[in-house]
């Protein structure tokens, strides 16, 4: 069963544009989104949020976003790339404005984990770090005890502890099946951990859309020290370096000199858009 399904999703701003955009969000499971940086991450969450215009059509729950939108965003709950509220309010005063907002807004919660994450409720957010800003607005977001979370690049400028700690929060979060995630992210050692499926987008388009474990039974990484044309021909993404060429490969590949292993999701988005920008896209 679908949390989302987009189907035909058009935005166009002339330079950039999605055009007929179709992705399906499953639910109970964590969708990781990952492109670089212009890519249409931010602008699909965005739109999927109903902050940008577009043409096409995005069902909640098999219910149109468009004729349901209250009922649906109140089910919702999003880390947008920059904080949806005033910089100079204090969280003590946000967490009295979103209990107000949502019924559900667990107020203990919000106080039991500003405390974990070193965030005091006295100080105004202009204050805090950008990283500490991340950290509280994933912890309203969580709060709002949401069915779906949509968070676009939430543990940017979070060290790697409390990144550590914002992820397990995510996969306690998840132990409720009716619990989805979308995540969009840089920092593709998240997914490693957290991510069911991985949707790889590049220019407004989708490259790759399919779920993890699929994802490492079919590729491989491979070292080798001369190149062949045999090898040439399988070969996706492919790099010379000092010590000879690495590249992946959607079967088995064994010989002298010829090392394989599974790749990470990051060693994924990185070889395949190399592929996807040489022309020689393989699927």
């Amino acid at each position: 069963m679908n949390a989302l399904e987009i189907k035909n999703l058009t935005v166009d701003f002339g330079d950039f544009a999605i055009r007929k955009m179709n992705l399906d969000i499953k639910k109970g499971a964590v969708t990781g989104l990952v492109g670089r940086n212009g890519a249409g991450k931010s602008t699909l969450i965005k739109t999927i949020m109903r902050q940008q215009p577009a043409t096409g059509s995005i069902l909640y729950d098999g219910k149109k976003f468009a004729e349901h939108e209250v009922e649906i965003l109140s089910k919702t709950a999003c880390v947008f790339d920059a904080p949806h509220f005033s910089l100079s309010a204090k969280p003590k005063k946000l967490k009295k404005a979103f209990a107000a907002l949502y019924p559900a807004f667990n107020g203990q919660m919000f106080d039991e984990l500003c405390a974990k994450f070193n965030l005091p409720q006295d100080k105004r957010v202009v204050k805090y770090s950008l990283g500490m800003q991340r950290k509280l607005c994933i912890i309203i977001a969580l709060c709002q005890s949401p069915e779906l979370l949509i968070l676009d690049e939430p543990t940017l400028g979070i060290d790697p502890v409390d990144r550590a700690e914002v992820v397990a929060l995510l996969q306690q979060f998840m132990l409720d099946e009716n619990h989805t995630i979308l995540f969009s992210t840089h920092i593709t050692e998240d997914l490693d951990k957290i991510a069911d499926y991985i949707v790889m987008i590049e220019n407004g388009r989708i490259l790759l859309n399919e779920d993890k474990v699929t994802l490492t039974e079919k590729y491989r990484l491979v070292s080798a020290g001369t190149m062949t044309e045999e090898l040439k021909a399988i070969a996706i993404g492919l790099k010379q370096n000092a010590f000879g060429y690495t590249f992946i490969c959607d079967r088995p590949v064994e010989g002298e000199g010829i090392t394989s292993k599974i790749p990470t999701v990051e060693e994924l988005f990185v070889y395949l858009s190399a592929s996807n920008t040489n022309g020689d896209m393989r699927q």
